[in-house]
């Protein structure tokens, strides 16, 4: 199995950073407001913060995918694109909005105009090809051939409980595994939007919290998140280690996690129909393990990319707003912070190290002279 990241091989088609690009235009396309961070950025749609972090965060998930993985996520996100521009048409033309006057409006805004949508219709991915969705999201197009991969009126759109973003279910599955405040907003009629509204947010968004105790807790988000794009540059982060023992430590500390049963092994097909068709290169826990005693995983970097696919084949299989993926956002957040925490102490003890052979070093030649003076 090729992984992203591995090797000196050039795939620019299929590169997580191209992956990410095609992503973050879906991501960014979607409608639907995100949580703001101040008042100057009150009308946007996504905040300057996120903005600027949403392609390396993207690229950052994307790192360990199966190159195959890779190649979907471009094709679904480039439909999904085009699928959100054909609706957001039709929504202004049901709105009277004058195409003439936004171009003028977006003229002034200083925006560049996007690229026009393709006029032929996309057939990869179509779809149908794509387990246990439903048939209408084919409207006026060919029975059972997925010709049309939007909804072609208001109704169908206020009905639906699948934004664009959610009928492909590998860029949904990376952009599933965002957290507040990168986190898009819920589809529309989304059963978890409604439960969550009836029970009120869970133990991290405590009923109650004040304005400032939200900005300040989506500033610390953000700040772990540029924290986890600058692990890519830490050379102890992609460090061969010299035995398993910082990795096995690691690792029980992940799979300590209250969450960690639901991955620690390997998913039953005959239980959850459709994941060999979804799937395609399974990983549980267990089999990380294995990697690490077995010496196929030796670096912080390679365990966490394999955990990075665990949790994305669990978003990909369940959808990004089913209870399993709330459950993989806690679990993978948890991870995040114990892979910081042991390249920070990996850091400390490597400089600790060298400043002692530092040490040795220059006391030596002194040494070297008092034994010679006796």
């Amino acid at each position: 199995m090729t992984m992203a990241g591995e090797g000196n091989q050039s795939i620019p088609n299929n590169s997580p950073t191209a992956a990410a690009e095609a992503a973050s235009a879906a991501a960014a396309s979607a409608p639907g407001p995100h949580p703001e961070d101040d008042d100057e950025n009150a009308s946007s749609v996504i905040p300057e913060s996120i903005r600027e972090l949403l392609p390396a965060t993207l690229s950052r998930l994307t790192a360990g995918l199966p190159m195959h993985e890779l190649d979907i996520i471009i094709k679904e996100a480039t439909a999904c694109e085009d699928a959100l521009e054909r609706e957001i048409e039709i929504l202004e033309r049901e709105l009277g909005i004058d195409a003439k006057q936004k171009k003028a409006d977006d003229g002034r805004r200083g925006d560049e105009e996007p690229p026009p949508a393709p006029s032929s219709p996309l057939k990869e991915p179509t779809m149908i090809s794509i387990p246990l969705l439903p048939l209408p999201y084919q409207p006026g197009g060919e029975p059972g051939k997925g010709h049309v991969n939007y909804l072609d009126s208001v109704d169908a759109m206020l009905t639906t409980e699948f934004a664009p973003p959610d009928r492909y279910f590998t860029v949904s599955a990376l952009l599933g595994r965002l957290r507040d405040p990168m986190k898009l907003p819920y589809p529309p009629n989304s059963r978890l939007a409604l439960k969550k509204n009836a029970t009120g947010p869970g133990p991290k968004g405590k009923k109650g919290d004040s304005p400032e105790q939200e900005k300040k807790k989506n500033r610390l988000a953000l700040e772990k998140q540029r924290a986890l794009i600058l692990l890519d540059k830490n050379e102890i982060y992609h460090r061969e280690q010299p035995d398993t023992a910082a990795l096995l430590t690691l690792y029980k500390k992940i799979a300590s996690h209250r969450t960690a049963a639901v991955f620690r092994k390997p998913v039953n097909p005959a239980e959850a129909p459709g994941y060999k068709e979804r799937i395609l290169f399974p990983m549980d826990l267990s089999l990380v393990r294995k990697m690490i005693v077995a010496r196929m995983i030796k670096s912080f970097s390679s365990l966490h990319q394999r955990v990075g696919l665990i949790c994305h084949n669990c978003v990909k299989f369940n959808g990004r707003e089913s209870d399993y993926a709330v459950i993989t956002r806690d679990f993978e957040d948890y991870v995040d912070d114990k892979v910081l925490e042991a390249v920070k102490n990996a850091s400390k003890n490597a400089t600790s190290a060298e400043t002692a052979t530092a040490g040795v070093v220059a006391a030596a030649p002194a040494a070297a002279g008092t034994l010679a003076s006796k």
